[in-house]
């Protein structure tokens, strides 16, 4: 036995089971990212209309249209509104995401903490989080960007 444990066919095998392990491995990461967002899109459609009634009569609105997309694990651009806990966040194309703040949501304005009283509409912000079943972002980070 211990010359098979030596054996170039062992080390061969051993190789090969580890490729394996690390393949399945990869795959698998790759299935529960892709259900994790196919959740958050999920939700996000389903929620869109709660979330942002409908601007008729606003120019650049196009009736019939499909929303766009958006990421799902965080945005970076102008803050819409505040509302409670509730953070509307336009991001860089154009996409309004709904941001829910949790006592858990770390806010910083520069290296300084902040919190949900601080933010204000027109005020950059780049928020990290978590999709939720709603179609929300949980955030676990904001940071705000002072306007000069």
């Amino acid at each position: 036995m211990p010359d098979f444990l030596k054996s170039r066919t062992f080390k061969v095998l051993l190789a090969c089971l580890g490729a394996l392990i690390l393949m399945f491995g990869s795959f698998s990461l790759g299935v529960n990212v892709g259900e994790r967002k196919a959740r958050h899109m999920d939700g996000w459609a389903e929620n869109y209309g709660r979330m942002f009634p409908p601007r008729i009569g606003f120019p650049g609105d196009m009736p019939f249209a499909p929303p766009p997309m958006p990421d799902s694990h965080g945005v970076f651009g102008k803050v819409i509104s505040v509302s409670g806990q509730d953070v509307v966040v336009q991001g860089q194309d154009g996409v309004e995401q709904n941001v829910l703040v949790t006592s858990s949501t770390d806010i910083r304005l520069g290296r300084d903490q902040a919190k949900v009283t601080d933010i204000k509409p027109d005020e950059g912000a780049s928020v990290f989080g978590t999709p939720n079943d709603k179609g929300q972002i949980e955030a676990r980070l904001i940071r705000l960007m002072s306007q000069p």
